[in-house]
């Protein structure tokens, strides 16, 4: 090979060499920017997890407080905020009409998943209702933490998710904060027979949302293949829309909306107090189901639980300021180690996010080295 087509030869490996850097520059680049709106969304859905599940059982508790009695009005005030998300997903409609959609998933399919789940939201709701009425809000809190162990179990059996030392760690911590309050002896206003009534609504509440959030994410991988945020609206809006009519049906066939105006009434703070309860209630609730669905999609239905741990974890800090609500000991301990295994979940995702940006540079390098 003479001298000038080796340094042609030279000059195409060190064209190529750049091209190639380039173009790995931009992957990474790429690859750290989707991380970033990755993590800025589940942000976003654990604000409104955290901060409608806060508000909305303050604002359940101060309903009973205050003179309210109906569990199907209660009920109703967790799902009737539905109608918010309208201009949404039209608006999404609008501007994403020219795409064509990756799922063909049939109308009967969806109706038929969206009433399934709905069934189970009835179900839990009229539960988690039943624990607020009885249980003082920071008890009711601790306890529904149970949900997390419950979920952990769904999502192995249904989800094939992956059961780390870390998130074990994370599990059995969370579940033994929400599972400490039960040795405590706070009778409250209410007796022995209501603190039992309250405490089992809401396990048995915590296990249907379980077995409800591993079946959502089952509907996102098997039915629901579009992965969009309107996708995730849409599914808030009709599971939601379909619980509001069944509260609604249950109120009139069980005769509680003859009650309706003496309880209006009758309520402390006046007419107009009852009507803005309820309705921050339902915008608080439905900003929990965007948020708590929302975490489903972006991450896992355990990752969604962990963080509405959390919030179970933030609820009672807030019913002591704005309720008065006792903050003892036992609860403080619990409160720390519901934290601590919100810590730990957290961390093994950074583990997970760390290995998977290794694994990308690595991967990489061994195109690079193959040129």
């Amino acid at each position: 090979m003479d001298e000038g087509a080796h340094e042609k030869l030279l000059h195409l490996t060190f064209e190529e060499a750049e091209r190639t850097e380039s173009s790995e520059n931009a992957k990474n680049s790429s690859f750290e920017s989707s991380k970033f709106i990755l993590w800025l969304q589940i942000f976003i859905f654990t604000f409104f997890t955290v901060g409608g599940q806060a508000a909305g059982t303050l604002l359940g508790r101060v309903y009973y407080e205050q003179g309210g009695k109906s569990r199907w009005i209660a009920t109703l005030a967790q799902t009737a905020g539905f109608p918010i998300l309208l201009p949404f997903i039209f608006y999404s409609s609008a501007k994403n009409h020219s795409e064509q959609p990756v799922n063909s998933a049939s109308i009967f399919v969806r109706a038929s998943v969206y009433i399934f789940l709905g069934i189970f939201q009835v179900a839990n709701s009229m539960l988690f209702t039943i624990g607020v009425q009885y249980l003082p809000v920071s008890t009711y809190s601790l306890i529904s933490g149970s949900q997390l162990a419950f979920t952990a179990l769904t999502s192995f059996l249904l989800n094939r998710q992956k059961i780390t030392a870390i998130i074990l760690n994370s599990i059995v911590l969370l579940s033994f904060s929400s599972s400490a309050v039960i040795f405590q002896n706070e009778t409250g206003d209410s007796g022995e027979i209501s603190l039992l009534i309250g405490f089992t609504a809401t396990t048995f509440g915590s296990l249907g949302y379980a077995l409800q959030f591993s079946l959502t994410e089952l509907a996102f991988q098997k039915v629901f293949k579009s992965g969009t945020l309107k996708e995730v609206m849409k599914m808030s809006f009709f599971i939601c829309l379909f619980v509001t009519l069944t509260s609604l049906t249950g109120l009139f066939a069980s005769g509680n909306w003859n009650d309706l105006e003496k309880e209006i009434g009758e309520y402390r703070t006046g007419k107009l107090s009852y009507v803005i309860n309820l309705v921050c209630t339902a915008i608080s609730w439905q900003l929990y189901a965007i948020g708590s669905v929302g975490l489903v999609y972006k991450a896992s239905a355990l990752f969604s639980n962990v963080i509405i741990n959390l919030g179970s974890s933030v609820v009672p800090i807030f019913a002591m300021l704005f309720l008065k609500d006792e903050m003892s000991g036992l609860k403080v301990f619990s409160l720390l180690l519901g934290l601590w295994g919100y810590a730990s979940y957290i961390y093994q995702h950074y583990l997970d996010d760390l290995q998977a940006k290794t694994s990308e540079v690595k991967s990489s390098d061994d195109q690079a080295d193959n040129l």
